[in-house]
């Protein structure tokens, strides 16, 4: 028996969801996952945009039809690839200093920066050390579409 919420229920977690998660009882006896509470730092780093960026997933496509949100590291010396999207995007930066370039233009980031694309302009995240550069990203797919470019 695993603990979810305010119940104890038999089993390893709603389908599709790491042991890691923490769901309502009323989300796994509806067949739908609510309210998850999860320990982020004890879940893997997947492989990211590029070579030295990893990624750990927030929500993904199964947890809403409009949105997606993760974390993503960046090691020093590294850089996104220039890149551009159909849907919004931000970026709020949590840990490490790095530069983000939008269309061409420089910025210098930080913990506390906010970034956000929201008419598909290209960019690239830049780390040039010291360390790590730490952000998380929310993804919002306009409306009336449904297919995540």
């Amino acid at each position: 028996m695993r603990p979810y919420g305010n119940a104890a229920v038999a089993g390893e977690g709603p389908p599709n969801h790491p042991r890691s998660y923490t769901c309502s009882a009323c989300a796994l006896l509806s067949g739908t996952v609510g309210a998850i509470v999860r320990n982020l730092p004890e879940e893997p780093w997947e492989k990211g945009i590029g070579p030295g960026i990893v990624d750990k997933n927030i929500m993904v496509p199964n947890d809403s039809n409009f949105m997606l949100m993760g974390l993503a590291k960046m090691e020093p010396g590294v850089k996104s690839p220039p890149h551009r999207h159909r849907y919004c995007q931000v970026f709020y930066f949590v840990d490490g200093k790095g530069q983000i370039l939008v269309d061409g233009e420089k910025h210098e980031v930080g913990p506390g920066s906010v970034v956000r694309f929201v008419h598909g302009e290209e960019h690239t995240v830049i780390n040039p050390g010291p360390g790590p550069l730490t952000l998380i990203e929310v993804r919002v797919l306009p409306r009336g579409q449904t297919v995540w470019e």
